[in-house]
């Protein structure tokens, strides 16, 4: 896939084929894919081109593109206009809005609204859509860990204890016990788009079905800031009674390890920033200081 939409592509955008040449604009954000907004007679979409990295990262499109049409349809994610699964072309309704920041996170009433779109998302009965398989953490954690280290072998003696550790966290989390249902999995500010009258997830490469837990872990990782309002995010989920302190430090410990692989496997095949170092750094910290310590939450968890 090439660097910018050659005119192929375009001519997948609706209204590009119309006497006025579509407007191309570069949008900012994301480590791995590049996206553009194109603009033309039939509205705004977003064209997002592929990566050749999508098995080093653990990317599956099919299942993001599966994913974001169930999303789409319970008006959580932007409408899928077009896929290629095999290039990781992905054309989208583009939606208008800002990115969150660290003080919506903050806000009780912003955590509502993003529980109640979690909600919905969760409401969608996808365990018996064909080729959605339930994610197992574990399972993938050890599939980044093998490619890492054979690229990198001396990683071996530093990741291997955080698998072993990882088993003692899965069974911690509980997640077996609960029915599976549909994550976005990368709950960062920049992949929620505040429309005011709505609040649209996009970039939904990591989309998974998985534990109930694992997007308020997500939540929890990247924007600590709300930690203060986890109550109100588990009762719009119905996880208050399942989600004990050691449930919760299970399931961040599970996402961290995650985040940690995730940059580490990047940094095989890319050199990294200092942001994405300091963001490694910060996920190596987290799993280090995570705790069974019930003072780590708020009155009421």
């Amino acid at each position: 896939m090439s660097a910018t939409p050659g005119p192929d592509v375009l001519a997948r955008v609706p209204g590009a084929d119309s006497a006025v040449p579509p407007q191309v604009e570069s949008l900012t954000g994301g480590l791995t894919n590049r996206s553009f907004r194109v603009t033309t007679s039939r509205g705004r979409y977003v064209v997002r081109l592929g990566t050749a990295y999508d098995a080093l990262l653990a990317i599956d499109r099919r299942v993001e593109t599966l994913v974001q049409r169930l999303a789409a349809g319970a008006c959580v994610a932007p409408r899928v206009v077009d896929a290629d699964i095999a290039s990781g072309l992905l054309i989208t309704e583009y939606v208008e809005g800002r990115s969150w920041t660290a003080a919506d996170f903050a806000d009780p009433r912003q955590i509502d609204r993003l529980g109640e779109r979690l909600a919905a998302l969760q409401a969608i009965d996808a365990r018996a859509t064909p080729g959605l398989a339930r994610l197992d953490p574990v399972a993938l954690a050890r599939g980044y860990v093998q490619r890492i280290v054979a690229a990198a072998p001396e990683e071996q003696r530093h990741l291997a204890p955080l698998l072993i550790e990882s088993e003692r966290r899965w069974r911690d989390s509980g997640a077996f016990a609960r029915s599976p249902v549909l994550a976005h999995s990368d709950l960062h500010g920049s992949n929620l788009v505040d429309g005011g009258t709505r609040l649209w997830l996009i970039d939904w490469e990591y989309a998974a079905l998985t534990d109930p837990l694992h997007d308020v872990a997500c939540v929890l990782a990247y924007h600590p800031e709300a930690v203060p309002h986890l109550p109100r995010l588990l009762a719009a989920l119905g996880l208050e009674r399942v989600a004990t302190p050691v449930v919760l430090d299970a399931a961040i410990w599970l996402f961290q390890l995650l985040v940690l692989l995730w940059y580490r496997a990047r940094r095989v095949a890319v050199a990294a920033s200092a942001a994405e170092q300091a963001a490694e750094e910060r996920a190596a910290r987290a799993l280090a200081s995570l705790v069974h310590n019930r003072s780590l939450w708020p009155r009421g968890v």
